[in-house]
């Protein structure tokens, strides 16, 4: 399967997500190791605070992570999932699309280009330990972020996008099994404890508007951007005294 094939996938409540898929057309692309260089992060995150005037620092970085997270996840897991592929997604060999506020669009592929298939076991460790954990500690030391804060936001994406392949027709039920049990052990394959375990309330393969965040994620400290209301683990209250 190529990245012109996996596109086909993105089908009922992934469509909206076809886009984090981006077949090369010759355009600007981002190598993702540059998002462990301090310097070039925070270009990125200040640009994305320039769109977001009078927000909380704190709450930009988490928003932007939040796109990130979505842009990333998604075509991995789907490459996983339902192409049982893998595609080039940890940070040394993954290139991104951005969008002109600094927010990451997808994850740039050429079309024709033949993906590996997906390994047997630990498919997720290419996003897990070679995407998501490097960005969270480059991101969490700089800008004063939680790192549970980050990697609640990552859980929230991972869930969502497991959720949504476990729908489709054709999803590897191995590797379904594996992605479940990652959202719901406190300890991945190897031993060491799983950052994503615990984050969603009752369980992350609870559907989304029935599950409550672990952490807030400080979005309602961003004016003019809605909140998550029952997601959100601060009462409506409590958000409106801290927002004041």
């Amino acid at each position: 399967m190529n990245a012109q094939h996996l596109a086909g996938r993105f089908t009922g409540t992934l469509a909206p997500f076809a886009r984090s898929l981006c077949l090369e057309d010759g355009g600007p692309r981002l190598e993702a190791g540059a998002l462990l260089d301090a310097g070039r992060l925070k270009d990125l995150i200040d640009r994305f605070d320039a769109s977001n005037p009078g927000g909380d620092r704190r709450a930009v970085v988490s928003m932007w992570s939040q796109w990130h997270f979505a842009a990333v996840i998604v075509p991995s897991v789907v490459g996983t999932l339902l192409g049982r592929v893998e595609i080039p997604i940890r940070l040394g060999e993954a290139a991104l699309a951005l969008h002109e506020n600094g927010c990451t669009a997808g994850v740039v592929l050429a079309p024709a280009a033949p993906l590996p298939a997906s390994p047997d076991r630990e498919r997720f460790a290419p996003l897990l330990e070679g995407h998501l954990a490097p960005l969270v500690d480059s991101l969490a030391k700089p800008f004063g972020v939680s790192p549970k804060l980050l990697w609640n936001n990552a859980a929230g994406s991972l869930a969502w996008t497991v959720q949504q392949c476990a729908a489709q027709a054709g999803v590897d039920d191995e590797g379904l099994a594996e992605a479940e049990a990652i959202l719901t052990s406190p300890l991945l394959a190897g031993g060491t404890r799983n950052a994503l375990h615990g984050m969603l309330k009752p369980s992350p393969l609870v559907p989304l508007d029935r599950c409550q965040r672990r952490i807030c994620c400080l979005r309602y400290l961003l004016p003019g951007v809605a909140d998550c209301g029952s997601y959100c683990p601060l009462t409506e209250q409590a958000r409106a005294v801290r927002q004041g």
